[in-house]
Formats: structure tokens, sequence, C-alpha cells
């Protein structure tokens, strides 16, 4: 039977969808009642403040650098702000206006001739152009800290000077006692001998109405700040500018962060300098993720700001910009929003504390003060730590850290003694200071004993050649520390004979030389050859080993990886690993580096080490010795002298002093001391100095006896932190005064120091 359903039941169906869908209509106006009263009565008035943000978006938050300090806490590298002018060119309404404003700022700033129209027919290019990206006018405006040096500067009452608006030159008042004020040396002529300048430094005095370089007429001016290291005169230009930018409105002060090294040439090679990123730095980041450096970044370029580049930039953040239509109290009513929007935080930069000691590396460059080029490093012989490290000539890095200019690169290029090349990292010839392989590796292949005599004639023929010995009349008959002590080349001629090139490297490479040494910085491994790349390369003759036996021909160590293989020997036969970072500071907690690699074993019996350690003991004490004149005043020294012939060709527009310079042989000198129990070990290289025992000997005891004159040379501590000047106290130059004679001198003005030898002839 069949059922139909009647009207009835359809009506019934219909009542009920019609109740649900008005009971969830009624319930969806009821809540966007709820919301309503909730937005716009209970929170009315603060979305009411929301509504006034047009935009907010993430920018950027650089990281602030960390800083570098020394052994004793004295800050190396540091971040200060730096200042410069500005012209907004789309704001310049005519040439008449630009050339009120740049009679203005000529006004405040007192620029020359040339800077004055140079600025004057950029402007108008720029204005013609349409251009709106700012125009410089001067970086590094003076504020309340010295250009040099960046002390504070003492506020004086009104010092007069002159200003030439031609040549740009500055000149103070002629002292009554016609003397340098800041060391008292007579005043020498310059110009057309009218004008006066201290002989050390780049102060200079006249009191006439007229320039004596071209005889422009000065303008008279005073200064109002003295820096007190210089005895400088300046004007706090930032200052200056400020309180008149309401005569210029087209100009503003822009304010960055720049990277400061308050001690310039004295440890330029160690710190290195931050240069801005270039499109290479540019790119190196990950694809997937974030920038890792913004357009107007500084990186390291040089030196520790280099190698621990990462440790000390940090790692950048992010901050919130709200674009906003009104303006409230406080600022709290968007708190909640910003926090919503979690920010990356900006993580500082470590502050890394170096093993340097500024005293010793003072002594270093002071007793470096009369070579042209050359390097010393001091290792504490217990651990590896870098106490000293000068290189010269060095640089300043203030000028490259965002400073250089055309000029002063061109002058450091042209100069022959490449001030940027760091010399205590670079392979030389190391010469006998090497000698120290072949006696190792004699008697741990048991071919000699201690006692083992060898004639010397002063020569030897191997090979249808003549070798000769740095003594032409020679030794006669030395054993083994004899022939050490007086460091004859043809003992260790036969030494080389009959080990070979290969037995030589092996050895070599096992004492420490041709490998890294630890050290955080960018080193160079030196050239071990062996039979294999001669071979390779030139072909192999058997003469080759006995110059290698004694540093010379293809065998090539830097200044550090000798000092190491020296404090090994010192040691017992036990290679230390080099470091010159001590620790890091993150938000004032102690952070030790990363493991260090162990100390290395030489591979020596204790009879072999017995046997260097005596040998080197007699260089310097035995009578014969060939560093017997440079021993220490109250310890004792062990160590090696070393002369590498080393003659260069010189370009033919070279002066003949450059010419004769570069004949010349290396001079090396290495030593550690006390010699029964080293504390610390001195390598000593000085680029064409000559004899290894007259010049760079005696640089070795004059640091050697510095450090042991101290009594604070186990602790950290002891150097002025408020010494930033360029100088010691016990060097001759004023403090401030640049005495980096040849750091940027091209050829034709150098002159050679008092006291070099004239003669090139071979020497230990």
């Amino acid at each position: 039977m069949q059922i139909q359903v009647g009207p009835s039941h359809d009506a019934e169906r219909f009542r009920t969808r019609n109740q649900l869908a008005v009971a969830v209509i009624l319930a969806g106006m009821l809540l966007l009642t709820a919301r309503m009263l909730l937005v716009q009565v209970v929170r009315g008035d603060r979305y009411e403040r929301y509504a006034a943000i047009e935009r907010v978006r993430k920018a950027r938050a650089p990281a602030s650098r960390g800083l570098i300090r020394g052994r004793d806490g004295a800050v190396l590298a540091r971040n200060t702000e730096s200042h410069r002018l500005e012209i907004l060119p789309a704001r310049v309404e005519d040439d008449a206006r630009a050339e009120a404003l740049v009679g203005t700022i000529d006004e405040l700033l007192d620029l020359t001739t040339t800077e004055r129209a140079g600025l004057l027919a950029e402007l108008r290019r720029a204005r013609e152009a349409g251009r709106h990206t700012p125009l410089v006018v001067r970086r590094g405006l003076v504020s309340t800290t010295c250009p040099s040096d960046s002390t504070p500067m003492d506020l004086i009452g009104k010092a007069a000077y002159r200003f030439c608006p031609t040549c740009g030159r500055t000149y103070e008042p002629v002292p009554a006692d016609r003397a340098c004020p800041a060391d008292r040396r007579k005043l020498v002529a310059t110009g057309n001998g009218e004008g006066l300048k201290c002989p050390l430094g780049h102060r200079e005095f006249h009191d006439g109405g007229r320039c004596p370089y071209d005889d422009t007429a000065l303008r008279e001016r005073t200064h109002s700040l003295r820096c007190p290291t210089t005895g400088q005169t300046f004007n706090d230009e930032v200052a200056i500018l400020r309180a008149n930018l309401f005569r210029l409105p087209e100009a503003r002060i822009q304010t960055e962060i720049q990277r400061e090294y308050p001690y310039r040439f004295l440890a330029s090679h160690v710190l290195g300098y931050v240069g801005r990123v270039n499109r290479r730095d540019l790119r190196a980041f990950s694809p997937d993720g974030p920038p890792r450096y913004g357009l107007n970044d500084h990186v390291g370029r040089a030196g520790l700001e280099r190698s621990i580049d990462a440790l000390l930039r940090g790692v950048d953040g992010e901050q919130l910009i709200v674009r906003r239509a009104g303006r409230d109290e406080d600022g709290s009513d968007i708190a909640e929003l910003l926090a919503a929007l979690d920010p990356r935080p900006t993580v500082p930069g470590l502050t890394a504390q170096i093993t340097l000691d500024l005293q010793l590396q003072r002594v270093a460059k002071v007793a470096l003060a009369h070579v042209h080029s050359g390097a010393v490093v001091a290792l504490d012989a217990r651990d590896g730590a870098v106490l000293a490290m000068y290189s010269k000539p060095g640089y300043d890095p203030n000028v490259w850290s965002g400073r250089l200019t055309r000029e002063a690169k061109a002058r450091i290029d042209a100069s022959p003694f490449a001030p940027m090349l760091n010399k205590a990292v670079t392979p030389f010839p190391p010469a006998s200071v090497y000698k120290v392989v072949a006696t190792a590796a004699a008697l741990e292949e048991g071919l000699i004993t201690p006692a083992t005599e060898i004639h010397c004639p002063g020569h030897y023929e191997f090979g249808g050649r003549r070798f000769h010995c740095h003594k032409r009349s020679g030794h006669g008959p030395l054993d083994l520390v004899g022939a050490v002590a007086h460091s004859c080349d043809i003992y260790f001629y036969k030494l080389g004979e009959a080990l070979g090139i290969d037995r030589l490297r092996t050895w070599a490479l096992r004492m420490g030389f041709g490998q890294t040494t630890g050290i955080e910085l960018r080193e160079r491994f030196g050239r071990i050859p062996s039979r294999r790349w001669y071979e390779e390369g030139t072909g192999y003759l058997p003469g080759f080993a006995l110059s290698t036996a004694v540093g010379q021909k293809d065998v090539t160590a830097t200044p550090l990886q000798v000092a190491r293989v020296y404090a090994g020997i010192g040691r017992g036969g036990v290679l230390p690993t080099v470091h010159i970072v001590d620790h890091y500071f993150a938000g004032g907690r102690k952070i030790r580096p990363m493991a260090r690699p162990a100390e290395i074993d030489m591979g020596l019996q204790p009879s072999t080490v017995a046997v260097l350690q005596r040998a080197l003991r007699e260089v310097v004490s035995g009578e014969g010795g060939t560093a017997r004149k440079s021993r220490p005043d109250n310890v004792t020294m062990a160590g090696k002298t070393g002369t590498a012939e080393a003659a260069q060709g010189a370009p033919d527009d070279a002066p003949p002093e450059i010419k004769r310079w570069l004949l010349d042989n290396h001079a090396w000198f290495v030593g550690y001391a006390p010699e029964e129990d080293p504390e610390i070990v001195v390598a000593v290289f000085v680029e064409h100095g000559g004899s290894g025992g007259h010049i760079a000997a005696p640089v070795a005891k004059r640091v050697i006896d510095h450090w042991f004159r101290r009594s604070d040379r186990d602790q950290p501590g002891g150097g002025d932190e408020h010494n930033h000047g360029d100088e010691p106290e016990d060097d001759p130059a004023p403090a401030g005064e640049r005495r980096e004679d040849h750091a940027d001198r091209p050829y034709g003005t150098m002159t050679r120091p008092p006291g070099w030898p004239t003669d090139s002839g071979a020497r230990p």
C-alpha cells in the first residue's frame, strides 16, 4: 500500500527550518552587536588611536661592533661618532642662493679657494641634473675630541691663527724662543724662508700677513680648543654649524658610527681596519635567508678586524618604524601592537681582549726606529700568547677605515717598504736561524754526534761550484755546538749533503716550519721545498740541499713561525699553540674561545733538545758566539743569528739609496730567556738590514731587557690606558707626532738611517 505525504507535513518541515535560520541570524547579530560594543564603547579610545597609524614596517637595526682591548684592558679599537656636512641640492633655489650658501660655509669652515670653487661647481651641476641625493661638503668634522688621537680637548680662551685660502695651511704665532712647543726643538725655515715649522711635526708658525709659500693674504682667525697631546688648536665645527643651521636651511649635519683606533700606528697590522661593504660582500649571504650585510655596513678588511669579524659584528636585529597621523602623550597605546609584531632583537658584537702588551709593543716600535722595514714578534714561551707583534713600516688604520683619500693611497702604494704588509706573518728566507733543522735532523738520524768535528777552510767545493762560508778565512775545526755558535756554513753544507733535501723537509715540518702557528690572524705558511717540488718546476740539483740546510735558496719562514720553533726548543721540544685572543666579553660575562689545537711534540729525543739548547746558549754566552755583544743585562738568553742573502733588483728610476738598500742582506735574530726556563721568546727580522748579529740581535736585547725590568710582566696590566699617543714616553718624538718615517714615503724621498753598515757581505 502506498502512503502519500500531505501538505501539513511539508509545512511542519518548513517552520522548523525557518526557526533554525532565525536563531542563527539572531545569534550572529548578537555577536556583532557585542563586538561593536566592545570595539566602539569599551575599547573605543584605544582603537581610535590605532586608526591614526598609517603604516608599521620593520627596518634593519645594525648591531654595535665589539671593542678590542689590549692585555692591560686599554681600548685598541672602538666606535665613535663621526659627523659630516651635507647639502641637499634640490632645496637650493638658484645660483645666487648657491653662492650665498657656499660663502656662509666658507666663513664657518675655512674652505680653500679650490674647495670653494669645486663645491660651487658641483652644487650647480647637481641642481641642473635635478639630483636629490645629498652632496657631501666635508667629512670628519671636528667636535670636542682631538682629531689625531680622540683625547678630549681643553677649552681655552681665544688662540689666534692665520689661514691661507690658497694652500690651506694654518699658521700659529711664532713662539718667543723660536722653539717647537711640543719638544723644544729649534724651528726650521719653510716656504720662502719667512715661515717656520717643527722639525718632527706638521705645526707651522708665521707672524706675517702673507703666506710664505704662495704670497696669498692670510685670514685672521681664532680657535677655542686645544689638543693636550699635540698642542694644536681647533674649533668645535659641529657646534658652530649647528648654531648656524638657521643660515643654512639647505644643509644638514649627519652622524654615523665610525671605527677608531686610538693608538694608530702602534698595532695597526694586528688590529687591521674596517671598510665599507662592496658587491662581493653583498653577495655573501644565504639565498633563503636575510642579507648578511646592509648597503652602509662596514666589515673587517685586515688583521683581527677581518679574522674575527663575525664575532665582533654581532647579530643585526629589527626595529619597528610607525608612521602616524596623530600623536599621543607617551606612546603606550601601541605597545601591545608592536609587541605582537615581535621584532628580532639586536645582539651586540663581542668585545675581544687580546694578549698584546702595549708597553712591550712600544719598546719594539722604538727599537726598530732606525730601520726601514722589519718585524718584531714576542711570544710568551709558556703558552704561546703573543706579547708583541710589530711590523714596520705601519699605517694609520683610522685613515683606511672610511677616511682614505686618493692622495694618501697613492703615497702608500708608491712606498718601496710595503707599509700594508704584516711582515711578522710574511715568509722570508730564514738564513742561519734555520740551521737548527739540520742540527736536529743529523742528530736524530744518527749521522753525527755532538762531538763530530768538521774542518772549515772558508769554502766547500761541491758539484763544480764553490760554496763559501760567511767567514771567508774559515773557522778551522769545529764540533756541532761550536758550528752553531759560530754559525759556520761549511759544517751545515756537509750536513745538508748527507741528509738530502727530503729528510731536511721532514724534520723541518716536524719542528714547526711550513705550518700554521694557530694564531687568529691570517698567516702564510712559508715554503719547505722537496725534491719533487723542484722536479715539477725548474728541475733539481744536488746543491739545493746544501743551500736549504743553511736556510737559503727557496726555503722561507715567517718571524712568527721562527719564534714558535725556538719557543718549542726552549720548552724541551713541545711547540706551543700561538694565540693573540685571550677571551671575549658579552654583557660583562667572560667567554673563553673555542678549544685551541693541542700543543705539538716535535718528536725530538731529550738528548737532541739538550744539544740544541746548549748550542743556542753558546751563540749568546760563548766567547765566539755571533750574538755575544747582545747579551741581556740581568737574565740569560739563548738564541741564533741569521743573515740571508736577498739581493733584489730595483726599478731603473729608483734612487741610488733604494738600489743599495735592495742589495743588502736580511738580518735575523731569535732568542728566548731565561735560557734555563724560557718565559719569553723574541724573533726580529730586518728587511735588507745587513748583519743579524749587528742589527737584529740588539733589537731583541732591548725588548727582553724591558720585559725583565718590569715587575708586572706576569700579570695583565702596567700599560697606560690614557696614553693614546703614537709613541712611548721614552721615544724622542713628541707625543702625538707622526714618526712612521717611511710609512708612505715614495721613491726619491728615502734616506738611509744612521748606523747602518754599508757593506753587503754575508754575515751570521
